[in-house]
């Protein structure tokens, strides 16, 4: 679900990814056994991806033709669809800190590379400064993202 919706986002723009979005969240929690986890993995991942991609709008690495300041709602609804994956699909790795740091700091950069590629996207800064940029924040991401859900699990009634 989350590959299809990666190519959704990226190629159709925000009215489309935000559908597909709609309707990946629609069918997730309708089967999800653990809806109130999930959607605390969704609105924690939403968290971290915004203040990711505004670091590098901010520092001037990413620029988003039709949001300059903001990321794009596409961009956004990918966030979303990524939280959804992580109690799942990507259990098996988001277990595993050190697996999940690695996995993130491969795939955060080769994400965003084939991204700009396809979408309305562009590099600010030379590619030699902004994939290590995205490595070391990507390194930090899912391991971030489950040291959190780890501290609020407990808060959270089953």
């Amino acid at each position: 679900m989350f590959q299809v919706g990666w190519l959704v986002c990226i190629l159709c723009g925000s009215q489309w990814a935000l559908l597909y979005t709609a309707g990946a969240l629609c069918l997730h929690f309708f089967l999800s056994t653990q809806r109130l986890g999930d959607l605390v993995a969704v609105m924690l991942c939403l968290a971290i991806g915004l203040a990711h991609d505004l670091i590098l709008i901010r520092t001037g690495q990413i620029n988003f033709v039709e949001s300059p300041l903001w990321p794009p709602l596409w961009l956004v609804c990918l966030w979303i669809l990524m939280g959804i994956t992580l109690n799942h699909s990507l259990l098996w790795v988001y277990e595993r800190p050190y697996w999940a740091a690695a996995l993130g700091a491969i795939s955060g950069p080769l994400s965003y590379l084939a991204g700009v590629k396809l979408s309305s996207a562009q590099w600010s800064s030379p590619l030699t400064e902004v994939v290590p940029i995205i490595a070391f924040l990507w390194l930090l991401v899912l391991p971030l993202h489950r040291f959190l859900s780890v501290r609020i699990k407990p808060y959270v009634p089953h």
